[in-house]
């Protein structure tokens, strides 16, 4: 029954590989051992043909497949989906598009998501750990969803911390995923807007600082387009 699953969107995606988007990922460094190069949308309406099911989907991820990758957490069901999982999940993501597609399908839905990223923005040890506890924190911001004051308390001391201090050495993957995060942040209220640009203010080498002052800038005008 699984082989046959298996089969039959392998079948499916080939009806719907693009080999320019293929090749255009691999010359930008994305290799996978299989790259049908199908578009986000059309994997979702291949996820839409089939059921929520764990194995399909524990099947799916564990294949080196761009696609099913994409596949397995629409794939996942939510109340089937331990901590440990989550946690193993993170540790094998390949791709910036893998993350971020983790995140808004599946990890922002899981009923403990807030232990999730507090676990994960306090691991340097995982590649994408802490940008997967920014892309979660902006989606469920997104969604106009509100934090406890613990959690809100790390997200923006560690989000400050990716962003601003210069020898913490935080990637560029983790850098934009953090400002997103902001944005949505300071979207919901003038107060959270406030709390954030505050924060660049008080930051001593603000003014000396090109890349610094223009995420600062971005973030302003980004406030005030939505206030």
């Amino acid at each position: 029954m699984l082989q046959d699953q298996l089969r039959e969107i392998r079948t499916q995606l080939r009806m719907a590989m693009n080999g320019v988007i293929s090749t255009s990922m691999r010359e930008k460094g994305v290799v996978y051992k299989l790259n049908f190069g199908v578009p986000l949308p059309e994997v979702k309406q291949i996820a839409a043909r089939h059921e929520s099911n764990s194995e399909l989907a524990a099947a799916l991820w564990k294949e080196d497949i761009r696609e099913f990758k994409l596949l397995a957490p629409l794939l996942q069901p939510v109340g089937e989906f331990s901590f440990k999982q989550a946690e193993q999940w993170v540790k094998e993501i390949p791709y910036l598009e893998i993350a971020e597609q983790c995140s808004r399908t599946l990890f922002s839905k899981l009923p403990y998501v807030e232990n999730l990223t507090l676990g994960l923005v306090f691991n340097t040890k995982d590649e994408y750990a802490r940008t997967v506890a920014y892309l979660i924190w902006g989606e469920l911001f997104r969604q106009g969803k509100d934090i406890t004051p613990p959690v809100k308390a790390a997200f923006l001391a560690e989000s400050l911390r990716t962003v601003l201090w210069t020898d913490f050495g935080a990637s560029w993957k983790e850098i934009q995923a953090a400002v997103k995060a902001m944005k949505f942040y300071g979207r919901q209220s003038d107060r959270h807007a406030r709390q954030i640009l505050s924060s660049f203010e008080d930051f001593p080498e603000l003014a000396t600082s090109p890349e610094k002052q223009e995420i600062y800038n971005d973030l302003k005008f980004e406030f005030e387009y939505y206030s």
